[in-house]
């Protein structure tokens, strides 16, 4: 993005000290303004100054992209992806955060060519929120953006002086009136002068319709055969960048470096990131006025050269893909050729990406069985079950392969469960269980059916059956991780916190840090609720002791390896917290979570769940230091936090209820008896049982404002 922007960059001094501003005190700024109007060119400005990101400038841009939330969050990830190498994880853009967050200063990323509206949760993906505040991220859209949650700085047309900057003094103040200030039109106007007199030009502009269409004609007359031929490829494919190699196919080595060199002489094409862009107004122009051609020959010529094109570069192999998507819908292809440019795309890692190509290819190839269980397992990811389920219903029987018609019923008998027909499921199961790799899905069915003991005896008999073979580690940890679910969900919290922390310790090698196992393993952990409550931890006073221990010797060892902003380290900080707190060490607690407390706050989205397990924490801590101002609204972001991950009758959710409703009571505040009477009225007894315990060691003796009937109804009574 930095490219010709930089050498030709003139004025925008204020819009460049808004956009400094916007940067450094939200983290996040929209640039908005019509095409060709100079955002992209104010964003590489910007980005320019390399003393002020030194973790880096990262641009990617969404051209192609439709405005679908959820494919602009995916197109922003493939993007990624290719910038970063390719790395083979599952999930980029986490991968990216944690890259950023380990930086000792602040990063850029600038995410251009948004084609749709501004929403907070698109904001918040785009803008990488993970990543916390050492990423300032540049959004940059030709639409509207009211109401965005993020500074918006409207780019408008060039003032007198900066115009003057790019025309000359001596072509005059007309020429800039009548092209409108537009930086891409002045710049072409420049051009135009070497051939004109400003009162010839101005003469011509004040005629033309579109000053700015008269322009570009201008360039396009003097413009060679080949460089009209990148134009119109340009003009019938995606407005992604044109990667320098598929060019070199489509034109030969010196053909396509001629071509671009004239291109970007004419101002016609600018360098990113190492292909070429033709703006938006100069495509739509090309595609308008350059001579006719026969454009389905050429859309077959670009096809070629977009399915032959090497792979071996990511970024560029990520642009061919973005063209081969667009060319992929094009009527007038053979079918062979357009089943090669959706099988090309297929190979990218986003799913949200390739699963309108998946679904192409599934009513092209309605009877080969590989092609429909590829689709199926898409559809799954993306969440698309009853599509997944009619693509596997259609590829078991059609299966002739042993491993593919396993592979086929397997899927199916996963996704019937997900979607609740579980009876047509367990025939399948029958079936699949005396296959090899088959235990742990169907143990995991029998968790999903609510059949704990089942499911228990069945796994720790699986575990006791691997052994600690190395050949055989993931798969033990995998079932590990799966007893923990069923221990959770069986209300065993203590024995699945401690199972899960075995788990993230067993993966404590330098080879195995960063394991997709272990950030599952910190996700099981923060989902096992805090049992029993603090302060009374009883006879699993062991249990804790033992955590408490793990947990502190794998934060220190993460914070070592990975940093301590790492999300794995700060999870397991809060985790470590929270044992301690269990076992009855509230001011060792407070201490280990007032060392975290920025960055948890900075790394976490507040409905992360380590997030809100954190606040519940600082809650306590706040409390017992009588700062009940402080701890109320830790206990409603705690709240809000577990209710929208786990639901209004969730025991961590009525706790941290109950929590705020103290709070409230200490401090005078509205709302309190309402929060308390919905505990009341839904609380479990698993609620009940030591919740006097678990207030008065948050608020000590400041709980004689607290009722006492509300107290007898709370805390269970002894039996007679």
């Amino acid at each position: 993005m930095l490219g010709i922007f930089l050498r030709v960059f003139i004025g925008r001094r204020t819009e460049l000290r808004e956009l400094r501003t916007a940067l450094t005190e939200s983290g996040v700024c929209v640039l908005t303004g019509p095409p060709g109007i100079g955002k992209s060119a104010l964003a590489a400005a910007y980005a320019a100054d390399g003393g002020a990101h030194p973790g880096g400038v990262w641009s990617v841009s969404l051209s192609g992209s439709s405005a679908d939330p959820g494919e602009m969050a995916a197109t922003l990830a493939a993007g990624l992806r290719a910038r970063m190498g390719n790395p083979q994880v599952a999930d980029v853009v986490e991968v990216f955060a944690e890259q950023v967050a380990a930086e000792p200063g602040p990063s850029l990323l600038i995410v251009d060519d948004i084609p749709g509206g501004h929403t907070d949760d698109l904001v918040d993906w785009l803008s990488v929120r993970p990543a916390g505040r050492r990423l300032r991220t540049v959004l940059i859209t030709s639409r509207g953006v009211p109401g965005v949650p993020a500074p918006v700085l409207e780019i408008g047309p060039m003032t007198g002086d900066d115009a003057t900057g790019i025309l000359g003094a001596d072509a005059g103040t007309d020429i800039a009136e009548l092209v409108g200030g537009h930086p891409l039109a002045l710049r072409l106007a420049t051009l135009a002068l070497r051939k004109h007199s400003p009162a010839d030009l101005a003469d011509r502009l004040a005629t033309a319709d579109s000053p700015l269409t008269m322009l570009l004609r201008d360039r396009f007359d003097g413009l060679g055969e080949t460089a009209c031929r990148v134009l119109r490829f340009s003009a019938l494919s995606s407005p992604a960048a044109l990667p320098p190699g598929m060019l070199r196919l489509l034109l030969g080595r010196p053909g396509a470096e001629e071509a671009i060199e004239e291109l970007h002489r004419e101002l016609l094409a600018n360098p990113v990131d190492g292909a070429w862009q033709v703006p938006s107004l100069v495509r739509d122009a090309a595609r308008q006025h350059l001579p006719p051609v026969d454009w389905t020959a050429l859309a077959r010529r670009l096809a070629d050269a977009v399915i032959d094109h090497p792979w071996s570069d990511p970024a560029e192999s990520f642009l061919v893909n973005r063209h081969a998507a667009r060319l992929a819908g094009r009527p007038d292809l053979p079918a062979a050729i357009v089943d090669r440019l959706h099988r090309r795309v297929t190979t990218l890692r986003e799913p949200l990406l390739t699963l309108p190509h998946h679904r192409a290819l599934a009513e092209r190839h309605f009877d080969d069985p590989a092609v429909l269980v590829d689709a199926a397992e898409t559809m799954r990811v993306c969440g698309e079950a009853e599509e997944a389920r009619d693509c596997a219903e259609r590829a078991v029987p059609l299966a002739t392969d042993p491993a593919l018609r396993h592979r086929a019923r397997l899927l199916l008998a996963e996704v019937l469960d997900e979607l609740g027909e579980t009876g047509r499921a367990d025939h399948l199961w029958t079936l699949l269980t005396s296959a090899n790799g088959t235990a742990l899905p169907y143990l995991r069915s029998r968790r999903l059916r609510g059949r704990h003991d089942e499911a228990r005896q069945g796994l720790t008999e699986l575990i006791d059956r691997l052994g600690i073979r190395q050949a055989v580690f993931d798969q033990v940890q995998l079932a590990q991780l799966e007893l923990a679910r069923n221990e959770i969900e069986d209300d065993a919290h203590p024995a699945a916190r401690r199972r899960a922390v075995a788990v993230v310790a067993a993966h404590a090698y330098p080879s195995l840090n960063d394991h997709v196992t272990v950030a599952e393993a910190v996700r099981v952990l923060i989902d096992a609720r805090l049992t029993p409550p603090p302060a009374d931890p009883g006879q699993d006073r062991p249990i804790w002791a033992e955590t408490a221990r793990e947990l502190h010797r794998l934060r220190e060892r993460y914070a070592g390896s990975h940093g301590p902003r790492h999300s794995l380290t700060l999870a397991l900080a809060v985790a470590h917290a929270e044992a301690l707190t269990a076992l009855g060490k509230p001011g060792e607690a407070r201490q280990k979570l007032d060392a975290v407390r920025d960055d948890v706050r900075d790394r976490f989205a507040t409905v992360h769940p380590a997030r809100f397990r954190a606040e519940l924490m600082f809650g306590f801590t706040a409390a017992r230091s009588r700062r009940n101002e402080d701890a109320a609204e830790h206990f409603e972001q705690a709240f809000h936090g577990f209710r929208a991950a786990l639901g209004d009758t969730h025991p961590n959710t009525l706790r941290a209820e109950l929590a705020l409703g103290v709070a409230l009571k200490l401090t005078g505040r509205r709302g309190a008896a309402k929060h308390m009477l919905h505990v009341l009225r839904r609380a479990p007894g698993s609620v009940g049982i030591g919740t006097d315990l678990f207030l008065q060691s948050a608020f000590g003796s400041g709980l004689s404002v607290f009722p006492s009937w509300l107290w007898r109804r709370l805390t269970p009574q002894p039996r007679e």
